[in-house]
């Protein structure tokens, strides 16, 4: 199943490199909407995933809302250490800010949370806000989703290669 499922990332998201770190070019945003927490990975690079749930993206005021996943790329499958950040854009204004930071431990509980109140500021071209935007904004979608952070890690942590 996970040879598949690396097969069919592999096919339908070509990764683009850039600098360090490698972005996953997405596949067309699926025709219906789904239930349920559908993680797809944005970027990693060598130390971390990037994830965001794309059935959790909220809108309200012109503000679009979703949780950002940080990941450690290798770790043991018992190891459920992460950490989820609110990020907020203004989509036609192409600006962005971090909310709400959440770290969760290796048992999984959350260990501290930390509330920001940044400005919006403009979104810089070919950063992980931009990719971001794409997705949140732009409705850009992986092939390859996981149904929560847990399953990803207990997938293996899974490369596009």
């Amino acid at each position: 199943m996970i040879s598949l499922s690396l097969m069919a990332l592999t096919l339908m998201a070509a990764p683009m490199a850039q600098a360090q770190e490698e972005i996953l070019a997405p596949a067309a945003a699926p025709a219906e909407a789904t239930t349920g927490p559908s993680w797809n990975v944005v970027s990693r690079s060598s130390a971390t995933v990037f994830m965001l749930d794309v059935n959790a993206i909220t809108q309200s005021d012109g503000v679009s809302r979703v949780m950002l996943a940080r990941v450690p790329s290798s770790g043991d499958a018992s190891d459920q250490t992460h950490s989820l950040t609110e990020m907020l854009f203004r989509c036609s204004a192409r600006q962005s800010k971090t909310g709400l930071e959440i770290y969760i431990g290796a048992d999984g509980s959350e260990e501290e949370r930390i509330e920001n109140d940044y400005e919006f500021e403009p979104i810089v071209r070919d950063s992980l806000d931009d990719y971001v935007k794409g997705v949140v904004c732009d409705g850009q979608r992986t092939a390859v989703t996981y149904n929560s952070i847990g399953a990803f890690i207990a997938a293996g942590r899974p490369q596009p290669r």
